[in-house]
């Protein structure tokens, strides 16, 4: 139990105004105390007192022994007919209610005369759904089947969800001074947590794996829930009939409280008394008696359509259907918000200015995006939108809105008042929507200086996969028809992170003399961080071997030290290479005897192939060195202290 210095503690954050207090004060279990400062807490007229009795009610009403303060503050605020405070605790009392499904068990069991007879009703009751089916023979020999199906049952309350009310209790424990058992007191709670009473101390040192246990337990009984529910729900309905004007902004402020957890299935949904009320109280669908909401027979909530209480004024009060759109943090309540608006979309849209209707496309929610759609399309504010704002909003777009912006923002941009620049950054994004749009407008302008067509280089980190294929097949075209072309570009494409980049790359490298014939292009990709780039380099070396004469590796063109290291990683890549491996060899044999210098340099990488443990590797690489000591006596001598293992005839 918290102790008198705790609540002087708390009592100074308050008149401090420091938001710890609200935490701090649900700590607090003297009721007495809370009683007497629930009339200090509402009579304190500053805002940072008023925010900390909202933050409170924001809570769960799980607070140990704060009945009396919660009872004493509601009371107040309905005197005062304080319609912002009355609110939240419509929101307060609707969460303490949720009930749950509870499950149902169906047992049928049959005797039959044969085994046959009973396996064929065990595979009729186990595809009819059945949860576990059984078959026995008893020791008269008689044939039993069984089976039980599990089938959903009526909502009820659970269980153990009602706050202990803080009486004490009796316990006692074995004193070793006097050798004698000794009474003493421990609130309730202790042994609704299978707590040992001599183990108590304060509600502090609750035990980690048992303080979910007191987080379901809620105040009030659920009796008086049910009556707290009512009662303040009677406050909004006297409202709505005797000051008309103030019930929508008050209900509209409930409204605004809740969130996606208070309405998360739809049996949480109608356990909401008064948000039920208020959104569907005509319905249908549902009928109410004392113990809360349920559907009527025969109907579904599929069938649920807005009823609302006093209909007439919501009908009178188009901007606060637009408050709930905007604001509302619960999707049942949008979605009551967007059939509102459906049935009147010309007043909705006299007080729906374009801007807030813009700022939806950002809420990821299909209903809201599709309603801003049907206000948007043939609104022509959107023409004179600038391009700084078209481009904000879809780079901040909620996935359920990038098909509708990209359509509207590819009528109403012109291509070329958008940047090659900003359209390659649009292009370069995941979403199939948006690379699509930057790609229309890349298509509608293309290069036309240095500057761009660097820009369209960007294009080979495009992230959106579908679409990466044509996005590089169109930026090629264009940079090769391009009057600025370098063949450094190529290698670009090469190098790309991406395995189709670099395909195409390679196909743009074969198709383009001005890049394939360049000596500083081969030079460049013989350092490839990528093998199936060295291997198809080494495959092109050799399908040159005997046709443009400056790629020919006998000759010096090309470095000698990064062809040694084509050969050496092509020849060292254990994964693949299989078919460019002999290939190697037969260029590192050609080098050697054009420049028979390079041999001591050379050999070690034929030592690589001869040596390996694959039959075509090794056969091509006996093959070679064979063959370069047989023509060459000079390199016979180098070749046998290199290989003793070779026996030379």
């Amino acid at each position: 139990m918290a102790g008198t210095g705790d609540w002087l503690v708390d009592q100074e954050l308050f008149e401090r105004g420091d938001p710890t207090f609200v935490d701090e004060v649900r700590r607090i279990d003297d009721a007495d105390a809370l009683a007497a400062f629930a009339a200090r807490w509402m009579d304190d007229r500053r805002p940072v007192a008023r925010a900390m009795l909202l933050a409170y009610l924001d809570r769960p009403l799980n607070s140990y022994r704060h009945e009396a303060l919660v009872k004493r503050m509601f009371k107040r605020a309905e005197e005062r007919r304080d319609d912002a405070l009355m609110s939240a605790f419509l929101v307060a009392f609707d969460r303490t209610i949720r009930r749950a499904r509870r499950k149902r068990w169906r047992v049928e069991q049959r005797e039959v005369a044969t085994v046959e007879e009973g396996r064929r009703l065990l595979a009729s009751w186990s595809a009819g759904g059945a949860d576990r089916v059984n078959f026995r023979t008893d020791w008269r020999g008689r044939h039993h089947v069984w089976a039980r199906w599990v089938e959903p049952g009526s909502a009820v309350m659970p269980q153990g969800t009602v706050m202990p009310r803080g009486e004490p209790r009796d316990a006692w424990r074995w004193d070793p001074t006097s050798r004698q058992t000794q009474s003493f007191q421990v609130p309730d709670w202790v042994y609704r947590l299978r707590l040992l009473p001599r183990d108590f101390r304060n509600r502090s040192q609750i035990p980690a794996d048992r303080r979910a246990d007191f987080a379901r337990w809620r105040l009030f009984s659920v009796a008086t829930r049910h009556y707290l529910r009512r009662r303040v729900w009677r406050y909004f309905r006297r409202l709505g009939r005797r000051s008309p004007e103030r019930y929508i902004p008050a209900v509209t402020e409930a409204l605004l409280r809740y969130s996606d957890d208070d309405a998360s299935s739809g049996l949480a949904l109608v356990d909401n008394w008064g948000l039920v009320h208020i959104l569907f109280h005509h319905s249908p669908v549902l009928v109410s008696d004392d113990r809360g909401w349920r559907i009527a027979p025969g109907r579904s909530l599929a069938e649920l359509e807005p009823a609302p209480m006093f209909a007439r004024l919501w009908a009178a009060a188009p901007r606060a259907v637009v408050e709930l759109l905007c604001r509302s943090t619960c999707r049942a309540v949008r979605g009551w918000a967007v059939r509102m608006a459906r049935r009147d979309p010309a007043s909705i849209l006299s007080v729906f200015p374009l801007e807030e209707r813009l700022g939806l496309l950002e809420v990821d929610d299909p209903e809201v995006v599709d309603l801003v759609g049907s206000l948007l399309r043939n609104d022509p504010a959107l023409a004179n939108l600038p391009v700084e704002r078209w481009l904000s909003l879809l780079e901040a777009a909620a996935p359920a809105a990038l098909g509708l912006l990209t359509e509207l923002a590819g009528q109403h941009v012109p291509p070329e008042l958008v940047g090659t620049d900003r359209a390659v950054r649009l292009a370069k994004l995941r979403p199939l929507p948006l690379a699509r749009l930057g790609l229309q407008w890349l298509r509608a302008r293309p290069p036309r200086d240095e500057v761009e067509c660097r820009a369209l280089l960007g294009l080979v980190e495009a992230e959106s996969e579908p679409l990466r294929p044509e996005l590089l097949a169109w930026a090629r075209q264009a940079l090769s028809g391009s009057g600025q072309f370098d063949p450094s570009w190529v290698v670009a494409w090469l190098d790309s992170r991406h395995e189709e980049a670099r395909a195409e790359g390679w196909r743009w490298f074969l198709d383009e003399p001005r890049a394939r014939d360049d000596v500083p292009t081969w030079r460049k990709l013989m350092e490839s961080p990528y093998d199936e780039v060295r291997s198809k380099l080494v495959a092109e070396l050799e399908a040159q071997a005997g046709g443009a004469e400056r790629f020919r590796v006998d000759r010096g063109d090309l470095d000698p030290g990064l062809l040694r290291l084509l050969w050496a990683s092509v020849l060292l890549n254990v994964e693949r290479g299989g078919r460019a491996k002999p290939v190697a060899v037969r260029q590192l044999v050609r080098r050697a005897e054009a420049r028979p210098g390079d041999l001591p340099a050379l050999l070690p990488l034929l030592a690589v192939a001869l040596r390996s443990v694959r039959g075509p590797e090794f056969r091509s690489g006996l093959t070679a060195v064979v063959g370069l000591a047989e023509r060459n006596e000079a390199a016979r001598d180098l070749i046998v202290r290199t290989f003793p293992e070779l026996q030379m005839a």
